[in-house]
Parts: C-alpha cells; sequence; structure tokens
C-alpha cells in the first residue's frame, strides 16, 4: 500500500471548498490521491470547432437526408451526428468509419450533396486502394440515409482545436504528483482520474481521465501551502464555458425541488445530466408521473423533466435514446409499467419543431420519443 492510500482523504482542514480530487484506482480498487485542490481551470473553455465543408459526390439520399437535400436552398438544415462508412464496394471488409458532428446541409445541385461538419473521427488512408462507397447513417446503428460514389474535401491533416492547458488550483499535492513536481519527466501517467465532489465531500462523478504531465508548479495565491500546478493537457474535449453553472449549482448538493435546471442554457443543461442519479423508473408498479413540461425548450432539457418526473429532483430517466435512431435494442423497458402525464407538452412540440431523428425524417423529436415510450411500455398522456 502506498504512503499517499494511507492518508485521509477526507480530512481537509482548510477553510477553503474542496471541490476535486486527483487520483486513480488499483486493481484491486485501491483509491490511490494524487492530490486534492480547491478548483480546476481547463475543464470549462469555449473552443471554436474547426468545421469543414465535404461534398458527398453522386449522392442517393433517402429519408431525412433527401428532405434536407429538398430544403436547403431555403437555408442550412441541421441533422446533428451522422456516421459515416467509407468502404470498398466489392470488399465491405475494407473500409473507415468517420463521425460528422453538427452535419449541416448547406448544397445540393447536379447529383452532389454539399454538407458542413465537425469531423470527429480522423480518416485513414486504406492500406491499398479501394474502390470506395460512401454509406450515410441515421445513427451508429440506424438506417442508411444516403449512398454515394465517394466524398472529397476533408482535411487529411485533421485539424484539431488547441488544447488548453489543465491548471489545479490551491492544489494540495500528495507523494506520487511530488515526484512529479520534483523531477523533470518526459510523458505522461495516463489513466487517472479528476472526481468532482460536492460541498460535504461526496462525489458526484467522475470529470475526466487526466495524464499528469507538469509543466509549472507555483505558490497559490489561496495561501496555506497549497499550489497551482499547470498540467501540459487538459481533457481532448472540455466542456463549454456555459456548461460550468451546472457544476456550481451541484457543488452545494443534490436538489430538493424541481426545475432547478430551468435557468440553465442547453450546454447547462447536458452538463447537468452528467451529475443525476440514473433511475430505470418509479419503484412502484402502475406510478402515474406527472411531467412539467413548462420549461422543455430543447432536447437536454425534456431528458431532465423526464428524469425528475419519473424519480423526483436530481434524478435521471435510464433510456437508450439511441432508439430513436434505429440502435438495434429498441429502447429500454422499465422494470415496472407507468403511466407519464406530460403537461404543456405543446411548448416542446413548439420549441423541437424542427428536430427530427426519425430516419425517414417524418416524425418530429417529441413524436418520436412518445413512440419509444410506449413501445417500452410506458402509458403517455399529452396535456
Amino acid at each position: 500500500m502506498t504512503g499517499a492510500s494511507l492518508r485521509n482523504p477526507d480530512a481537509w482542514d482548510r477553510n477553503l471548498p474542496l471541490r476535486y480530487v486527483l487520483g486513480h484506482e488499483e486493481w484491486d480498487g485501491e483509491q490511490v490521491t494524487w492530490a486534492r485542490c480547491v478548483d480546476v481551470d481547463g475543464l470549462f473553455v469555449d473552443r471554436e470547432p474547426v468545421r469543414e465543408r465535404l461534398v458527398l459526390e453522386g449522392c442517393e439520399p433517402y429519408g431525412r437526408l433527401r428532405l434536407a437535400a429538398e430544403r436547403c436552398a431555403g437555408g442550412p438544415v441541421p441533422l446533428g451526428e451522422l456516421p459515416v462508412l467509407v468502404q470498398d464496394e466489392t470488399d465491405d471488409s475494407v473500409g473507415d468509419w468517420w463521425t460528422l458532428d453538427q452535419a449541416v446541409v448547406v448544397g445540393a445541385a447536379d447529383g452532389d450533396l454539399v454538407v458542413e461538419a465537425v469531423v470527429t473521427e480522423e480518416p485513414r488512408i486504406p492500406a491499398r486502394p479501394v474502390k470506395p462507397e460512401v454509406l450515410v447513417f441515421n445513427g451508429v446503428s440506424g438506417d442508411v440515409i444516403g449512398r454515394a460514389r465517394r466524398v472529397t474535401g476533408p482535411d487529411r491533416a485533421r485539424r484539431r482545436p488547441e488544447t488548453p492547458p489543465l491548471r489545479l488550483l490551491g492544489c494540495e499535492p500528495w507523494e506520487p504528483l511530488l515526484r512529479r513536481m520534483r523531477r523533470e519527466r518526459h510523458g505522461g501517467d495516463g489513466g487517472l482520474l479528476l472526481r468532482a465532489l460536492d460541498r460535504s465531500g461526496r462525489t458526484l462523478y467522475v470529470e475526466e481521465a487526466v495524464s499528469v504531465e507538469v509543466s509549472e508548479c507555483r505558490p497559490s495565491p489561496l495561501g496555506g501551502a497549497l499550489v497551482d500546478v499547470t498540467l501540459l493537457y487538459g481533457p481532448p474535449d472540455p466542456r463549454p464555458a456555459a456548461a460550468r453553472a451546472a457544476r456550481d449549482a451541484w457543488f452545494e448538493g443534490p436538489p430538493r425541488e424541481r426545475n432547478a435546471w430551468a435557468g440553465l442554457s442547453t450546454e447547462g443543461r447536458r452538463e447537468w445530466l452528467r451529475y443525476t442519479e440514473p433511475r430505470p423508473g418509479p419503484d412502484a408498479a402502475g406510478a402515474v408521473c406527472e411531467l412539467d413540461g413548462r420549461f422543455v425548450t430543447d432536447v437536454p432539457g425534456l431528458e431532465c423533466a423526464l428524469g425528475e418526473a419519473v424519480a423526483g429532483p436530481g434524478r435521471g430517466y435510464v433510456q437508450c435514446w439511441a432508439a430513436l435512431r434505429g440502435c438495434q435494442c429498441g429502447g429500454e423497458a422499465p422494470p415496472e409499467p407507468f403511466t407519464l402525464v406530460w403537461h404543456d407538452a405543446d411548448v416542446a412540440r413548439e420549441a423541437l419543431a424542427g428536430v427530427s431523428v426519425d430516419s425517414a425524417g417524418e416524425l418530429p423529436y417529441v413524436e418520436s420519443v412518445v413512440t419509444l415510450l410506449r413501445r417500452v411500455g410506458v402509458t403517455v398522456e399529452l396535456r
């Protein structure tokens, strides 16, 4: 057992909040602490995503991709995330997956479809020449919504936004981190986890996997022998700055009343869902759950409100939402059937009228959710 694990991680005798603990878990489950700190800078950062323009040449679109091609003359048509498979049409074992995030159809002419997106999976140059065929999917396991002869335009050098460093503010380093601070070390220690705590010291959830390569260490303005430690590499995909408001709210403890998330931005609501305790459904058979729909103005808001309806404030509802895009699981049935009474459903219908993940592009998002819930055995009443 290491010296670091012998110390009591709960003994924080300072008049400062303890928000984060950095450490790792041994093979036998033992938690080894590397550092504790008042705050962390670099988890919530606004970065401009690198958008690229791609052309699906000789494209034959289906369903929602076809509808987007028809409607893009009136303005860009958002489609969200689109998995793309570039494969050899004579040998489907040779191919490469791409993921187009925040995809928008911006043009269609002469059989070609123009898409702007953030390419989040790097395309690889095939090991041998192939006769390409491009398949566009509605979801990871969903239907094919488009075929093309080839795709052109993506930058094979794959420009990524610069990753900001991670700064441990008001840090109390323990022996493993002290060793990194005392001597230069090439390469980082991977597999370390940054745990977010609330004011009582309860772990909210594991924030990020962190590679520890110390680039700077200096006394902290917070005093008390604390230091500010800068790690060379922060998380590869930091969350938007607007998501920080949800983290700050949960630091005060789990919410006791519903709709505490309602004033947050979409990014904040998405972050809020990270902290909720997931439940597969209400405890009692035949329960009637009341969904307050007044603040359901985006997809994360719907998930927040549904979780509270099913299990109370600060809770989430376990459901495979990928089933809306064709996931083969078809959705997760609750352990006991229940009735969901959705009040003010028209708020979501209006706010999400332009959102559709249905392969055919015919069902708006709210109708797709209702269809899924009914398919897994939930009785849904819209009011």
